[in-house]
């Protein structure tokens, strides 16, 4: 049974994996179509795709990129020329960006007595974001766990919350667009009730991320029906983020020739 995983995360961004050890790790699980889609990095590739080659597996350059339009509005692209000059250097506003969201977040703690430095956070990172925040506050025995630090701090309402500070959800559709690639709404379910599909497929929208571990059959469904009537493909993801992350179960979707038919115009 061939398997699919389009959504996946390495150290590059928020997983806890280097880009190989994500590689093997899909290896491992049996998935035979799979893309590494770090928040707005592409440069995991030059680690993870020589052990996607050497295994003949198929694979597509992928990658996440995080609107302003609401936290949970992503944008994934599939099949970019992941050396094109103009889309890199957006990618690396897009960081900057993050980088100005976070010095908010640690403002607001700071506000709040906790002794927390925007110079503890692992500034190696390629793109940081609030679970590297919510992280270091594990680290400091503030909270138990990454997913503790959003509940009590980050997530939205509470008090360290800051807003994204991304790109628009159609600036992030036509970066995609613009470096040869095909744009995705990620994990619709989580953003069901700010979902504008008429405006972003006119903006250049492809696809949508149908198939997503949040999803129930039912919501997969509806997202199946919603892609048909807008003419969009679909895709299918379980968002790993490695181990200690609380999403560190690596596996996929079955192939199904009815909905990942487009895959094997856009693989390597």
């Amino acid at each position: 049974m061939a398997l699919i995983n389009l959504h996946t995360h390495s150290n590059y961004s928020d997983g806890t994996l280097a880009p190989a050890e994500v590689a093997r790790a899909a290896l491992r699980a049996g998935i035979k179509y799979f893309s590494l889609t770090d928040h707005d990095i592409v440069n995991g590739w030059a680690e993870a795709e020589p052990v996607l080659k050497e295994a003949g597996a198929a694979y597509c350059y992928g990658v996440e990129l995080t609107t302003s339009f609401h936290d949970n509005l992503h944008i994934l692209g599939y099949g970019m020329d992941i050396n094109n000059v103009q889309f890199l250097a957006e990618l690396a506003g897009y960081r900057l960006q993050r980088l100005e969201r976070l010095k908010k977040i640690i403002a607001l703690l700071v506000g709040q007595g906790i002794d927390i430095k925007f110079e503890e956070l692992p500034l190696e990172m390629r793109t940081l974001g609030r679970p590297h925040i919510a992280d270091l506050l594990k680290k400091k025995g503030i909270v138990s766990s990454r997913k503790q630090g959003f509940q009590r701090y980050v997530a939205y309402g509470m008090p360290a919350y800051a807003p994204p500070c991304g790109p628009a959800v159609e600036t992030a559709i036509r970066a995609v667009k613009n470096a040869g690639g095909l744009a995705v709404l990620a994990h619709p379910g989580v953003v069901k009730h700010v979902l504008d599909l008429p405006r972003w497929k006119e903006a250049g929208l492809d696809g949508i991320e149908a198939f997503y571990p949040a999803h129930t059959q039912t919501a997969t469904r509806e997202f199946v029906a919603l892609a048909g009537r807008y003419d969009l493909f679909v895709t299918a993801g379980n968002d790993f983020h490695g181990p200690g992350s609380e999403r560190d179960k690596m596996d996929g979707y079955e192939y199904q020739e009815e909905h990942f038919a487009w895959i094997k115009k856009a693989f390597i």
